[in-house]
């Protein structure tokens, strides 16, 4: 609905980050006519079910903590610098606007979604991921991109699972 608002007609390059780049892939392969090519960042091959209960009942027992932690994860323990910038300026902005029920949904959605290199759109696919990444293993995209036998992977030296935010991602993502 975006691009149709937008009047764009050509395919696109679309960029998703963690849960957004399982959703990216899926846009991909549901619209192959609208996307170019798929930059798909922290990624991994599944989130065990286990875990994202785990985060749901820390949700629930405090919601604030909870989500502070994992910001902290996203930016620990390479990008100091940066989760200083977020926490300064978005953090809790981020803690008052977050959607509860949109949350608990995408953590649904996370936990039964599954990449594999099957799985990839076949648009041309960067797998892109922090080599110091504590929330998802650059292990398992990497295996995903090598079992696709087309889509390419790069570890950005000294990211975390917010590699997007780094220098190394920007080049990367221009290059691609």
């Amino acid at each position: 609905a975006f691009l149709d608002r937008s009047g764009s007609r050509a395919p696109v390059t679309i960029v998703g980050w963690s849960l957004g780049g399982f959703l990216a892939a899926e846009f991909a392969r549901e619209y192959p006519g609208r996307v170019r090519r798929a930059i798909l960042v922290g990624v991994r091959r599944t989130y065990p079910p286990a875990d994202v209960e785990g985060v749901k009942e820390r949700l629930l027992r405090d919601r604030a903590a909870c989500l502070s932690g994992f910001y902290a994860q996203c930016f620990f323990p390479s990008q100091t610098a940066e989760y200083r910038k977020f926490r300064a300026s978005l953090q809790t902005e981020y803690l008052r606007e977050m959607d509860d029920a949109a949350l608990r949904a995408g953590l649904s959605h996370l936990a039964a979604v599954r990449l594999s290199g099957d799985l990839l759109p076949r648009c041309p696919v960067l797998l892109v991921h922090g080599e110091r990444d504590v929330v998802a293993p650059a292990s398992e995209a990497e295996g995903v991109a090598r079992e696709s036998g087309r889509a390419a992977f790069h570890r950005v030296p000294g990211a975390a699972h917010a590699a997007f935010l780094s220098e190394g991602f920007r080049a990367v993502a221009a290059d691609a």
